[in-house]
């Protein structure tokens, strides 16, 4: 008994333990069981495999926003430009610039340019201007002088040269009247015989020498007076115009030296640019075009070119966002329409902006993706805060339209056939095709107007559902119309023949040919009133491309599909088609041959 109490008591432990292991791995196998079930049961289930994602319809606001990226800047930017002239140089190099983002007042230094160039030139004109100034005064000094020159002949020594020409006269004359007297009275006492005949002939000479002194005192005044003075007056009237001329010369020379000298100091002084106004100093660098060279970067030792923005001072207080919107949807912008705007510095922020223009030609694309056409669009920010500079990115969000209580749906359940709109909605037995009317779209919902109403179910992916509702059958599409499908009612029956098909031309036969094996021949083409009804619509055709009715079609007359036919058909190479060389060119083309040249020159065989 009392070996028997501890053993006894040693399995009733034993059998404790076993109990309690089993109530505590039952639950979780049974847990195991159901999460294995419900595994199998969705890996052999076809229907949830099948069924495609459903939407509940809703309604509420509707609103329609187009999101673009896009850049901040000033609405009022004083731009700093280079205003130093090239002078046949690449450009003109910065020695110095003021950091960016500087805040700097009004006549503060930005910019120091490179004027060494300059400097060397200057003391080159300064030179220039010294010689020109000497050649000036020399010209002047010569053009005072010849007008000096001809005061003093016409009023001294003209006149001095007349008196001389009076006084000679004067003595000639009074010689004269002595050697006659002389002359006079020898004479009478020659005939007494006082003098001696020697001096008799002196006294004639002596008269005849007087004479001849008297004549040539009178020519000489003449002369003087007739053509010395006009001749000496116009030498110095030529004289002064000469100094004149070459007096403006000289000025207009010194002159330009002087106004290039200027230039030059103007030069020398525009390398030190200063701020016009105040503001926080932007560079205008611009890297759209990095790696092919286009590239423009503002920094010391950098080469700048005349008219070449440097620097830009925005105004903090009026900032605005220049935005790229796609051709896709510029027709949907409008001014002042309310825009969202988020920057990437601050992603907390929401800015509130207004549609201020809207650009009607797109921006200049680059080379690699000219065929995205954008337009640039400007977006006011309503109180910008101080925070806000240039060139931060920023989405814009512009609200084109914006609707309240109404129905909307998402884009995946949509489904356009023929021109139409429909959703599809569960059944009684299986998915159904409902016809509605959509509105705006935002590229998320859609608008519906007509067709759904509020809590229906839709499904999503209609694509896929396609093929197992019942959509309404299209219209079959027209047959695409032949090259001659104008003269197909032109060609005459007997070139047709019984194999002339609707939509085409008939294969030519040739005369006394049978019909292929299982037609019936065509006797209508043989008759006489057929034949006239292909030639009046034969030649109606023609009449109506013979716009100015002169009986022959030119390169600007003939249908573009008719084209070929103006250089095979022109049988006489006159660049023209005539009624009978049109006729048997829709012949030949219709019998799938080429119209022999005489019938198409009206040459042996016609229509």
């Amino acid at each position: 008994m009392e070996r028997s109490g501890p053993n006894h008591k040693r399995e009733g432990r034993r059998g404790g333990l076993s109990h309690r292991a089993v109530l505590l791995v039952l639950p979780a196998a049974l847990v195991v069981a159901a999460l294995g079930y419900s595994v199998y049961a969705n890996l052999s289930s076809p229907s949830r495999e099948d069924a495609p994602l459903t939407h509940t319809v809703e309604q509420g606001e509707f609103v329609h926003e187009i999101t673009e990226r896009g850049n901040v800047e000033s609405a009022s930017n004083v731009e700093i430009r280079c205003e130093v002239q090239s002078q046949g140089t690449a450009g003109t190099r910065i020695l110095k610039i003021i950091p960016e983002g500087t805040y700097v007042q009004k006549r503060e230094v930005l910019v120091e340019l490179d004027s060494s160039a300059l400097e060397n030139d200057r003391l080159k004109q300064m030179i220039a201007c010294s010689t020109s100034e000497a050649a000036l005064i020399q010209a002047q000094n010569d053009w005072e002088t010849a007008q000096k020159a001809r005061e003093e002949y016409e009023f001294g020594k003209y006149i001095l040269d007349e008196e001389t020409c009076k006084s000679d006269i004067a003595q000639a004359k009074e010689n004269y009247r002595r050697a006659e007297d002389y002359l006079d009275y020898s004479q009478k006492l020659a005939k007494k015989g006082y003098v001696t005949d020697m001096q008799l002939q002196a006294d004639k000479f002596g008269f005849e020498k007087a004479k001849s002194d008297l004549a040539s005192a009178e020519t000489k005044a003449r002369v003087l007076k007739e053509y010395t003075k006009s001749k000496m007056i116009r030498q110095l009237d030529a004289d002064i115009a000469t100094g004149k001329a070459k007096l403006d010369a000289q000025t207009a020379t010194h002159e330009l030296d002087m106004a290039k000298l200027k230039l030059i100091k103007e030069q020398i002084a525009k390398c030190t640019i200063k701020a016009p106004e105040p503001g926080q100093v932007v560079y205008a660098n611009n890297t759209e075009y990095r790696g092919f060279g286009n590239e423009v970067i503002i920094e010391e030792g950098a080469l700048v070119r005349e008219r070449q923005v440097l620097i830009r001072l925005p105004d903090p207080k009026r900032m605005q966002v220049k935005a790229k919107v796609n051709e896709s949807k510029i027709a949907l912008v409008r001014e002042l329409q309310p825009v969202t705007i988020h920057l990437d510095a601050f992603p907390e922020a929401e800015l509130t902006g207004v549609v201020e223009k809207v650009n009607e030609y797109p921006a200049q694309s680059s080379w690699w993706s000219t065929s995205v056409k954008e337009y640039e669009t400007t977006i006011k920010i309503v109180d910008s805060p101080v925070a806000l500079r240039p060139g931060l990115n920023a989405e814009v969000k512009i609200r084109v339209a914006r609707h309240s209580d109404v129905i909307q749906v998402p884009v995946q359940a949509v489904l356009e056939h023929g021109g139409k709109h429909y959703c599809i909605l569960p059944g009684s037995a299986e998915w159904e095709a409902r016809e509605v009317k959509v509105g705006a779209t935002n590229d998320k919902f859609v608008l519906v107007k007509e067709g759904l109403s509020r809590g229906e179910t839709v499904a999503l992916g209609v694509a896929a559902l396609r093929d197992k509702v019942a959509l309404p059958e299209l219209p079959p599409e027209p047959p695409a119309k032949p090259m001659l499908a104008e003269a197909r009612g032109a060609v005459s029956p007997a070139v047709a023949g019984p194999a002339a098909k609707p939509g085409g031309l008939a294969q030519a036969r040739p005369a006394g040919a049978k019909p292929p094996s299982g037609t019936k021949p065509d006797t209508k083409g043989d008759k006489p009133e057929g034949k006239e009804d292909s030639a009046s619509r034969l030649a109606k055709l023609f009449d109506e491309a013979d716009r100015n009715h002169d009986g022959k079609l030119d390169r600007t007359e003939v249908p573009a599909q008719f084209a070929p036919l103006l250089a095979t058909a022109d049988a006489d190479n006159d660049k023209m088609l005539s009624r009978a060389e049109w006729d048997a060119a829709i012949r030949g083309r219709a019998g799938g041959k080429p119209a022999p040249a005489g019938a198409a020159a009206g040459h042996g065989g016609g229509p």
